[in-house]
């Protein structure tokens, strides 16, 4: 069983993707539209939720955390070129969420969770830096690749990365 907390929150951030995809900007969407939308009272929406953009950030939090356990990943043990096709993969497939949180101005969210997640695995301070240069360099490749569109697939923007950079 799920429990109530998350159920909510799972069902607000529904609410509030499924009004933006109808072609409500975010800023316009009130409070009352997310909860009406999802079938709860304010009340729901304040014990679990301070802000609109709190939401946005929860679900980020959410898949990345999820994409964590799926590939459940040694970075050390697996091919360069494969560990970044699941990372590309992973962004290719929450192209949506990322276009949504440049378009309310919370992207560099999206540059807090590559440094978070990844330089929190360093072991050494020069590993540390290392990851960090790394982080920078992932997040510029997404944010232009999203901005194109992703024209090419995870698997080409992996061998073109794999290829330039060297594995942190």
């Amino acid at each position: 069983m799920v429990p109530r907390s998350s159920y909510t929150k799972k069902r607000l951030v529904e609410s509030l993707l499924k009004l933006m995809k109808k072609g409500q900007r975010f800023d316009d969407i009130s409070i009352q539209d997310i909860v009406e939308e999802g079938g709860f009272s304010r009340m729901a929406y304040y014990r679990n939720f301070k802000t609109k953009a709190d939401i946005l950030r929860y679900h980020f939090d959410v898949i990345t955390e999820d994409f964590i356990k799926e590939t459940n990943t040694d970075f050390y043990k697996m091919p360069f070129e494969e560990y970044l096709t699941s990372v590309f993969t992973y962004l290719f497939n929450n192209r949506e969420l990322s276009k949504i949180l440049l378009e309310t101005r919370l992207f560099d969210y999206v540059k807090e969770q590559f440094d978070l997640k990844l330089i929190k695995t360093a072991h050494t301070e020069e590993e540390r830096i290392r990851f960090i240069y790394f982080a920078g360099g992932l997040f510029n490749i997404y944010y232009h690749w999203l901005l194109s569109d992703g024209k090419q697939t995870p698997q080409e923007i992996a061998k073109i990365v794999a290829a330039y950079v060297p594995r942190p």
